[in-house]
């Protein structure tokens, strides 16, 4: 049997339906189809084959496809049909929506007969001691159509044309009257078994002989023989219309007997078994026939299930409020602005100071940010250039008009180049407090790759994001943040996500906007004042600062996961607001992301889940994403999955940039390094040691070159790159050592320009990145 993966399977399905079904896996004992909110729900069968799961999956596609919610609703729960009419019209529809749907794919109908056999082999309907023939008309019909018509199984002449009327439905309305029509001839049959005298019957409509064997004759329901004597026992009849005169009111009815009799033999009726008293009286029953196999299936169900199977969890991603979550640009500069001023008014530093600090940055990076941009056109020409294609254009070149004899092409060329595809660009930066020691060198980073955007005309949006209340209380001064609860510690009350039962539960979480692409010049050479100051005072230890970090500034923890989901939104809104082909997320972080393992209940509570344990499913309704979390035991599988989800409902790419601090470096190569399969260097804790010689040649290489290139999941491009003074961007001198020549001269000025790349790593590998 070919193996299979059940996100294979569902992905088929979704295929099938020609839409993306939103499939979920859970405990129940059957497949059903939620026409409504277009969700598939699947079993966990143990033992389950592929062409088990085909059936299945098969067959709800058909109602996705055919099956009209508010028609099955209105008749399913109509309260004037009986009880078990709903196991019919089940039957039934079923028939019709499975010829649909192998009409529309000729292969499943290999795959349902296969899965109807093995489902038989498990006498999953309750047949294997019993004679088919005698079972009911509706039991009959299920197993036909269950069979796809493969079944060999009798029918008298009006069955036969019943199911060929089962065999040409199309429409629900044909459903209905279909329906009806069979709804009302098992009544009829019903009543039929009920009042035969020479045989007995069992709870299930089986006729019983005298030995108390199951009775088999040629016909499935030969009437003529109900009463033993061809029907011609006046006797008989004449007791059984004593009979019910005695259960009626008592009085004679020998002339309304004969009378009815008589017209009885005229009409030539033979299901009327000439039993006149007890078929006046049919309305009195209580009829209503039922499918035994449908029912008999229904509780076989229960023994497929998987009792020891992971149980399956869905994590549907919640709606950020982004006015929580966003401090702008303006706010955010206009604290550092007040601030600084402040420290410069109370004597900590000069205008003059702070006035060579922003000029030392820029002769130190303007210049090579100009030949940056410039190898970014000459990149974007040349890849365009390289797609350019020449085309005739159908006028006639009269400077070709005299070759014409010899030459057919005379007619003039164009040159068609492509128009290149639109960049846009958001940058994360991570704001938790192990990043205080590469803080300066990450904002000089910034900052250039920012200059660069700007150059090029690159829209963009730097954030750092962090979860420090006290900040957001900062930005926000007119919000009510915190009370009290019982024990009289202060209670965050900043709801920074809307949530649903099943959503994910997410930390607080504060994106801070430094800098955007819609600053006016001014504007963003005031920016760039205050970035600066803010760099310096990260530089010198806590005791050598040149300038004082502002208030508003405090590093707290690592939400990665929080802030992808909230800038998702934002992303899809800056696409669509500045027209982009592709947007590209920028991420420089040094730790893992906050532990994300619980989703929200119907009691407004919370229920923790880990993929090690369950299978965790990551989904968004809106945009029909759908994701096995994959538990690799690495604290980090939330994290990949949410990545995963946001380069597929934005269409960005996500560029990770790991500061590796240098007395830690072993030690996040071990944990953070993956190959160019993805895969990491070890799976859990205990493998922590292994191939440690692989570990010291990467740890050189990340000396000589200052950066790494990873391969991690989750991400477009990964990148270690070294901390600490290695994040700097200092250009220091050429240097030639001997005597002066052009080789050597060369030589050295390569290597130079090699140096500046690395020391502005980021732009270097965005620009490479976007422009190959």
């Amino acid at each position: 049997m070919t193996a299979f993966t059940v996100e294979q399977k569902s992905q088929l399905a979704k295929l099938m339906a020609t839409e993306n079904l939103t499939i979920q896996h859970s405990k129940i004992h059957t497949a059903k189809f939620d026409p409504i909110k277009r969700i598939l729900y699947l079993p966990i069968w143990k033992d389950m084959t592929s062409f088990m799961y085909d059936l299945l999956g098969g067959h709800e596609v058909g109602h996705a496809l055919y099956t009209p919610a508010d028609g099955w609703h209105d008749v399913a729960t109509d309260k004037t049909k009986g009880k078990n009419y709903k196991s019919f019209l089940n039957v039934i529809e079923d028939a019709r929506i499975e010829k649909k749907v192998i009409r529309k794919y000729p292969g499943l109908k290999s795959s349902f007969r296969k899965a109807y056999a093995e489902l038989s082999d498990r006498d999953f309907f309750g047949i294997q001691h019993r004679n088919i023939n005698h079972m009911s008309f509706i039991d009959r019909l299920n197993l036909y159509t269950k069979s796809q018509y493969s079944e060999n199984i009798k029918f008298s002449v009006e069955e036969m044309q019943m199911i060929g009327e089962v065999q040409m439905l199309e429409t629900w309305d044909d459903v209905l009257r279909v329906t009806e029509k069979i709804y009302g001839y098992c009544k009829n049959e019903q009543f039929e078994l009920s009042i035969g005298d020479d045989f007995e019957y069992d709870i299930e409509g089986n006729p019983i002989d005298e030995d108390g064997t199951d009775s088999e004759s040629d016909n499935d329901y030969d009437y003529e023989m109900e009463n033993g004597n061809d029907g011609e026992g006046e006797n008989s009849d004449d007791e059984s219309d004593e009979a019910t005169d005695e259960e009626s009111d008592g009085e004679s009815g020998s002339d309304d007997d004969s009378e009815t009799e008589s017209e009885s033999e005229e009409d030539g009726n033979e299901i009327v078994h000439n039993k006149e008293s007890k078929e006046s009286n049919f309305d009195s029953y209580d009829l209503d026939p039922n499918c035994i196999t449908d029912d008999n299936y229904r509780r076989n169900e229960v023994t497929l299930l998987d009792e020891k199977c992971k149980p399956y969890v869905y994590a549907n991603m919640p709606t950020p409020i982004l006015s929580n979550i966003i401090t702008p640009a303006k706010r955010v500069q206009e604290l550092m602005t007040i601030d600084f001023a402040n420290q410069v008014s109370e004597g900590h530093i000069t205008d003059s100071k702070i006035t060579g600090f922003v000029q030392e940055f820029r002769n130190r990076n303007e210049r090579y940010i100009a030949l940056l941009a410039k190898e970014f056109e000459m990149r974007k020409a040349a890849k365009a250039f390289s797609k350019a294609k020449q085309s005739d254009t159908g006028d006639v070149d009269v400077n070709k008009l005299a070759s014409y004899r010899f030459d057919d092409n005379i007619f003039r060329k164009i040159m068609q180049v492509p128009k290149g595809k639109s960049h846009g660009l958001i940058l994360l930066l991570d704001y938790s407090g192990s990043m205080s020691d590469n803080m300066a060198g990450s904002i000089e980073q910034i900052l250039v790759l920012s200059m660069f955007c700007r150059k090029v005309n690159i829209p963009f949006h730097v954030y750092a994001f962090g979860n420090d209340s006290s900040t957001w209380s900062i930005d926000n001064p007119k919000a009510s943040t915190t009370t009290r609860n019982i024990l009289g510690s202060p209670m965050d009350l900043r709801q920074c996500f809307m949530y649903q039962t099943g959503e994910l539960m997410f930390n607080n979480i504060c994106l801070r906007e430094y800098l955007n692409s819609k600053m006016t010049n001014a504007e963003f050479t005031k920016a760039l004042r205050n970035m600066v100051l803010l760099k310096k005072s990260y530089e010198g230890g806590r005791y050598a600062r040149p300038i004082q970090r502002p208030f508003s500034e405090r590093l707290s923890n690592t939400p990665l996961t929080e802030a992808l989901v909230a800038t998702q939104a934002i992303m899809k809104n800056f696409k669509r607001s500045n027209n982009l082909d592709i947007t590209n997320l920028v991420i420089i972080h040094d730790g893992d992301a906050d532990a994300t393992n619980c989703v929200a209940n119907a009691e407004g509570g919370y229920t923790y889940f880990h993929p090690t344990y369950e299978n965790v499913i990551l989904q968004d309704k809106k945009y029909k994403h759908q994701k096995l979390v994959k538990a690799n035991n690495l604290s980090n599988e939330m994290f990949v999955s949410v990545a995963e989800w946001f380069t597929a409902t934005t269409d960005s790419k996500i560029f990770g940039f790991f500061i590796v601090p240098s007395q830690r470096a072993k030690g996040i190569i071990r944990h953070y390094y993956h190959n160019e399969k993805r895969q990491p260097l070890y799976t859990k804790r205990s493998d922590a040691y292994v191939d440690s010689e692989l570990i010291k040649q990467l740890k050189r290489k990340l000396d000589t070159q200052k950066f790494l290139q990873s391969f991690n999941p989750g991400y477009d491009s990964y990148f270690l790159i070294s901390g600490g003074s290695d994040l700097m961007a200092n250009d220091g001198e050429i240097e030639i050592d001997g005597k002066l020549t052009s080789s050597k001269l060369k030589n050295a000025f390569m290597k130079f320009n090699k140096g500046k790349q690395i020391n502005r790593v980021l732009v270097s590998k965005f620009i490479q990145g976007i422009a190959a």
